[in-house]
């Protein structure tokens, strides 16, 4: 065979080279574009929903009595599971509103937990019930029957005695948590650093993924929303894997981080912050008191900001979409709902608004997103998780009616 002369091969080495360069800097491109926030439609599209009542249970009228309802989530069989904060308890909900049974209970015992701040359901239907101090998971079958535990800690030779769970997901190389570490010493000064982490099944942590460091003075304890403020209702995990997470109270900005801690793209919108008006302060107040109930002194004042948090809450859909819940959209919903919500699609840009009709306060009553398009709100979540905490709010005195028992009801959405 003939050799390729000199001059061609140089040629061919030259174009190659060029292909080369064009394809590496091609894939740099991408990989830019993806880090980049995602592109924001000047007038995003708004989409009633249609709501088409399934079931509710509690209220007046039922057997079935909550507490405080603090958590919804879904297993695999479309069930749906209300976790009962005050009660320590869950209840399971058959798609069609059947109570099927109630598990969990307080205590320290196998399969028993004392207040729990959160719940997820893992991929084996094993319902996870987040403990404070040791921070753990207690796992219970779906029958209610005690199923191994998980317990959080930061590294394999460090003993996390001090930790508070406050919110988790299930995750497929484990679970994603949300919660507080804490030091103390001779002093009344208490060193807080909350994190968002993904852990293994054990709870032993792999990737932190957010970390912020506060200092709270128990001989001179004042309670500031700001420096209390993180991620706790500001994360949510996809079928993939994917953790998204909005870090900042005042900045419309979501990560989307790989299981590695990666922040693979940026979510986001142009928008201002709402400031609060007198009620809404008051509720804040009310709120950041509640909160400083689970704390062994009560604060002596409570700080909150002027404006309210940009991102309330966000779910993923079946369909890989990132539904977010916004202040804005609970404040100022167009006439006739109670609820707007920004949709980002699967590919990351912000696609359109979905409202909410009905005659709920957003600001008062609790909504959750689940798979199957269904929708789950609990009326009065706002007064019971305050009468938990016994905040006095301005009907509390002796000639106030008695509350309304909580209720929860649940809708298909459609469009």
């Amino acid at each position: 065979m003939d050799m390729i002369p000199w001059s061609v091969g140089y040629l061919y080495s030259g174009f190659f080279k060029i292909w080369e360069e064009i394809i590496m800097r091609t894939a740099c491109l991408l990989l830019c574009l993806l880090a980049l926030p995602a592109t924001v439609p000047a007038n995003p599209s708004v989409v009633t929903a249609t709501m088409d009542e399934l079931w509710r249970a509690g209220g007046e009228d039922d057997e079935v009595f909550f507490g405080a309802v603090a958590g919804v989530q879904v297993d695999s069989k479309g069930n749906i599971l209300l976790l009962d904060e005050q009660l320590s308890e869950v209840h399971i909900f058959a798609p069609d509103g059947q109570l099927l049974r109630t598990v969990g209970r307080a205590g320290d015992g196998p399969g028993e937990v004392t207040r729990p701040g959160g719940m997820f359901v893992d991929s084996d239907d094993k319902i996870c019930l987040l403990q404070g101090m040791p921070g753990r998971v207690v796992r219970l079958h779906p029958d209610g029957t005690p199923a191994e535990m998980a317990t959080y800690a930061e590294a394999a030779d460090i003993q996390t005695n001090f930790a508070v769970l406050n919110g988790g997901f299930s995750h497929p190389e484990g679970m994603v948590l949300v919660g507080i570490r804490m030091t103390f010493d001779q002093t009344p000064v208490s060193k807080q650093n909350f994190f968002l982490a993904r852990c293994d099944q054990n709870g032993l942590q792999q990737v932190v993924l957010l970390e912020k460091e506060t200092t709270i003075n128990y001989a001179d304890f004042v309670l500031s929303e700001g420096g209390m403020d993180f991620v706790w209702s500001r994360f949510t995990v996809d079928k993939q894997g994917l953790i998204y997470a909005a870090p900042e109270r005042n900045e419309y900005k979501i990560n989307v981080y790989g299981s590695d801690g990666t922040v693979l793209r940026i979510l986001n919108r142009d928008y201002v912050p709402l400031v609060r008006d007198e009620e809404q302060k008051t509720i804040a107040r009310q709120i950041w008191a509640g909160v400083g109930a689970y704390y062994p002194v009560p604060p002596r004042r409570v700080d909150i900001e002027e404006t309210e948090p940009d991102i309330a809450g966000m779910w993923v859909s079946d369909a890989g979409e990132l539904w977010v819940q916004t202040s804005r959209g609970n404040k100022n919903p167009p006439a006739g709902s109670w609820c707007l919500l920004d949709v980002f699609a699967t590919h990351g840009g912000f696609d359109r608004q979905v409202a909410l009709p009905g005659s709920y306060d957003a600001q008062q009553d609790a909504l959750f997103l689940l798979p199957g398009n269904r929708v789950v709100v609990v009326t009065g979540a706002l007064e019971a998780f305050l009468n938990q905490q016994a905040v006095a709010t301005d009907e509390a005195d002796a000639n106030a009616p008695e509350s309304d028992p909580l209720e929860v009801i649940c809708y298909q959405m459609s469009f």
